[in-house]
């Protein structure tokens, strides 16, 4: 399909799930998918030492691992182990629903208590978020639940409540556990803005929360094979996260570095090799942007001096010294490492000025003072393209590295909505119509901006839209 449409010397990444046979299949079209910059990779047995870098450099985003998929692997440890308490709340709600009877009991026992009706909908084993969303419908009406529960479910004499305060304690703090994962998953499936730059950001956020809950009594005895399946797949950061940080002016190598310091405190990881090898593999990738697209810059142009607030001014976000660091190494996300929750003026990129034309836009770029306008406004693709004539060869890179997905939700929902184009009364359309159908329906959700959460609307949905008034 990719020849067909000309795309084989045009992908720069492919997002897939966790699965081996996308790996396997992925270390097949290797060769075929990595002619992007111009350089020809063979195969795996065909392969020699002095190409390696060129190797290396032109394959170097091409399987990127989803995410989401990595953050469910992450819950489903903890879920496992909550099993049985999650089966008590199912056991409940199944008893309400399966009985016209008892739901019209339980909606006149809500209206005499002033309570607004409802029914409950089940989660699908399958799909934690479900259980996230199921325990976040049910737990605000705990009082009319357990009282009917109390007053209808079967015991015998002397026998155990099927609902006790502890169970909904426990839930409750498993439901908020667990909150931190569904608005990462929701982030993170994003289409319509930039998800790559946010990883490093999600896996600070998510090491400490699980070295938060570490000590919980309730919760403690899940963490740590959340703590394995998370060092499995993130200890070790993705390259493709870290350029993404880097190249948010937001932060650079200083903000990176320090966002190292972080996540090894929290991980217990060193991490200074690793930083300087994330530099050496950036000016790998850029040498080979600069071959491809050198010719772009015709006259390269550097910004102005304005005034505004200096390099020392940030030095109390960015510097890392001893005093920062809370005991335990937990510390909250303040600073660098939540950007998005401040505000201020922009800070001017003052050392292009001084800079040469011969000197490398990359070496510019980092040499620059950080970008200080820390707000949900900021946009960073809107940013890379207003600076396209300083950096043109650097902006065509970062426009490449910031707009690989990390998640392949958005994607499969597309697949998805072929289900609900061939149905009972629709079983015999023809493959050209159903294609037809599928792109009028994804360019009207393009319309609506609403490509990326259509299964989560739905899901959404289902748990809401249950009331019986």
């Amino acid at each position: 399909m990719l020849a067909d449409y000309g795309s084989t010397e045009k992908v720069f990444a492919v997002t897939l799930d966790n699965a081996s046979s996308n790996v396997s299949a992925m270390r097949t079209l290797r060769p075929v998918l990595s002619k992007y910059l111009g350089i020809e990779v063979p195969p795996d047995n065909d392969r020699n030492d002095r190409n390696e870098t060129d190797n290396e450099v032109s394959t170097l985003f091409m399987h990127q691992r989803c995410a989401c998929h990595i953050i469910n692997l992450i819950v489903k440890e903890a879920l496992n182990a909550l099993q049985p308490l999650i089966e008590t709340f199912r056991t409940a709600i199944s008893f309400l629903n399966s009985s016209n009877q008892r739901i019209a009991a339980y909606k006149s026992y809500c209206i005499a208590t002033s309570v607004r009706p409802r029914k409950f909908q089940l989660d699908m084993e399958v799909r934690w978020n479900s259980t996230y969303l199921m325990l976040k419908h049910l737990f605000p009406h705990q009082t009319p639940f357990t009282t009917f529960m109390h007053a209808h479910y079967p015991r015998g004499e002397g026998g155990q409540l099927l609902l006790t305060d502890e169970h909904w304690a426990v839930g409750q703090k498993v439901f908020k556990f667990l909150e931190l994962f569904y608005d990462a998953t929701v982030a993170l499936s994003g289409v319509y803005y930039p998800t790559s730059p946010l990883m490093i950001h999600y896996l600070v956020k998510i090491a400490i929360h699980l070295k938060n809950y570490g000590n919980d009594t309730h919760l403690r005895h899940v963490i740590q094979p959340m703590i394995d399946k998370y060092n499995k797949y993130w200890r070790n950061i993705p390259l493709l996260y870290s350029f993404a940080f880097i190249l948010d002016p937001r932060a650079k190598m200083k903000g990176f570095s320090r966002v190292l310091r972080r996540l090894g405190s929290l991980t217990s990881t060193s991490y200074e090799t690793y930083q300087l090898a994330t530099r050496a593999r950036l000016t790998d990738v850029y040498n080979k942007y600069e071959e491809k697209f050198g010719s772009v810059r015709l006259r390269r142009t550097v910004p102005p001096n304005l005034s505004g607030k200096k390099r020392s001014a940030w030095d109390e976000i960015y510097d890392d010294d001893e005093g920062d660091c809370s005991a335990g190494g937990i510390h909250p996300l303040s600073g660098t490492l939540n950007m998005s929750r401040h505000t201020s003026a922009t800070a001017l990129l003052h050392a292009a000025s001084s800079s040469n034309n011969n000197t490398s836009e990359l070496v510019s770029y980092l040499d620059c003072d950080t970008v200080s306008q820390l707000d949900d406004d900021f946009n960073l693709l809107n940013w890379w393209h207003e600076h396209k004539l300083t950096y043109p060869v650097l902006s065509i890179m970062a426009k490449d590295i910031l707009t690989v997905p990390v998640s392949t939700i958005s994607s499969e929902s597309t697949f998805s909505m072929t289900g609900r184009i061939i149905e009972e009364r629709r079983r015999r359309l023809k493959a050209e119509m159903v294609e037809m159908l599928t792109c009028i329906k994804d360019w009207e959700a393009a319309e609506t901006r609403m490509q990326h959460n259509v299964e989560d609307q739905e899901l959404e949905e289902a748990f809401e839209e249950l009331y019986l008034d």
